[in-house]
């Protein structure tokens, strides 16, 4: 948290601004931010905000606030699942060392601090605490309902407790009802209309889902490539045996089938529900591994696993710099006359002085290049992409998890 803290902020994405906006202003029809309104995101935002009087410190500050939480919640999850304590430092370094980790904490989204919440849901679940688990499900919900898929394995633990049904339901409606409450006094009815055009959108138009492009599963096998080494398929296999194996070797701490249903769910939902652009996607699936397959480590690579999470946690430190869509900002500021993205449009548009295209409209975008306009990308741009002589400039990422940018400028 400390390294964190050093680096600077600045907002890298649409969606980091449209929070920064909602800290001042809260209104799903203005984007600030978008469906479904992350209500309890903003609410945190909004307190941090109050020390700060910053939103675009306070939305960086909350989001890295949270995802602080997911290395030790998912360490004691590994432990009280497996009945290991040994697995504590295992765990806790390798999700530590993981890309997605830091990325996360810089982000200024939602993720972490939702991801927060749903490992704490399912450890106070472990620990028979169902008043507070319903309160932190509620949360994950409020912090992030897009992850709805992600309290089916809680919500069902849940209610099978019987006898204390009432006070695991109980905070999730009362928390239900405050976000409700709050998103209606800013849009009224306009808020499920909204809800139903961002919906389609995302599975139709610029979500960019294998539900609506079945070539998108083709882009998801690059970004395993990339973010889980191209080994990935062994792990996943290993996951989807864990039943058999655990059967076989008569274990006596054995989890549930549940869990690796509860595992394979959320993979079919990221493959087909999420964007492969965006790793940050794979962060559910990512840790569930982690803490699922904790169990199939022997008790003699234990520290070999941690010695090995701690050398990766050593190699991720960086230099403390801006994320690379700031960097490329700045130079398209000194050498542009225009800009042409499909990134960071709305964001580049507030925080530049310069004319910025939105590449999803062709016609316009193509005029704009044949006037001199550079060009902002997240893909390799060749020469016969633009219309004039263009020198290319790579933005690297500061984290494995995070995208480089192109900047194309004619000469």
């Amino acid at each position: 948290m400390g390294w964190l803290f050093t680096f600077p902020v600045a907002l890298d994405s649409d969606d980091a601004l449209n929070f920064a906006h909602g800290v001042i202003r809260f209104s799903v029809l203005e984007f600030s931010p978008h469906f479904p309104g992350y209500p309890a995101f903003i609410w945190l935002a909004r307190l941090i905000n109050l020390a700060v009087d910053d939103p675009a410190r306070a939305v960086q500050w909350a989001s890295l606030l949270g995802t602080a939480l997911i290395a030790p919640l998912a360490a004691w999850l590994a432990v009280k699942l497996w009945q290991r304590p040994s697995l504590l430092a295992p765990v806790w370094l390798l999700v530590l060392a993981l890309p997605l980790t830091p990325a996360l904490a810089l982000s200024g989204l939602s993720d972490g601090p939702a991801l927060a919440a749903w490992l704490g849901a399912l450890l106070a679940l472990q620990h028979r605490k169902t008043a507070l688990a319903g309160l932190l499900l509620g949360l994950l919900l409020a912090l992030r309902p897009s992850y709805f898929v992600l309290a089916l394995l809680p919500l069902w633990l849940g209610i099978e407790q019987k006898g204390t049904r009432l006070r695991f339901v109980l905070p999730i409606t009362l928390v239900g009802l405050i976000c409700l409450l709050f998103v209606w006094q800013a849009d009224g009815w306009a808020y499920f209309a909204e809800g139903r055009r961002f919906t389609d959108g995302h599975f139709t138009l610029w979500g960019n889902t294998a539900a609506a492009h079945g070539d998108r599963l083709l882009s998801w096998a690059r970004t395993f490539n990339e973010q889980l080494t191209p080994l990935w398929p062994l792990p996943m296999g290993a996951l989807l045996v864990l039943p058999l194996w655990q059967r076989s070797k008569g274990q006596a701490t054995a989890l549930s089938p549940l869990w690796p249903l509860y595992w394979l769910a959320l993979l079919l939902w990221t493959l087909f529900g999420q964007n492969p652009d965006n790793p940050r996607h794979l962060a559910p699936i990512t840790l569930l591994g982690i803490v699922l397959l904790a169990g199939w480590l022997p008790r003699r690579g234990e520290v070999l696993v941690a010695v090995a999470g701690l050398l990766l946690l050593g190699a991720t430190f960086t230099q403390p710099s801006p994320p690379a869509m700031v960097q490329a900002a700045r130079l398209a500021e000194k050498t542009c006359p225009a800009l042409v993205t499909q990134w960071g449009v709305r964001l580049l548009r507030e925080t530049t002085t310069l004319p910025v295209t939105d590449g999803w409209y062709q016609g316009d975008a193509a005029l704009a290049l044949t006037q001199g306009a550079c060009r902002l990308s997240r893909r390799p741009i060749a020469q016969s992409e633009m219309p004039l002589p263009h020198q290319a400039y790579w933005f690297a990422p500061r984290f494995g998890a995070e995208p480089g940018l192109w900047l194309a400028i004619p000469r």
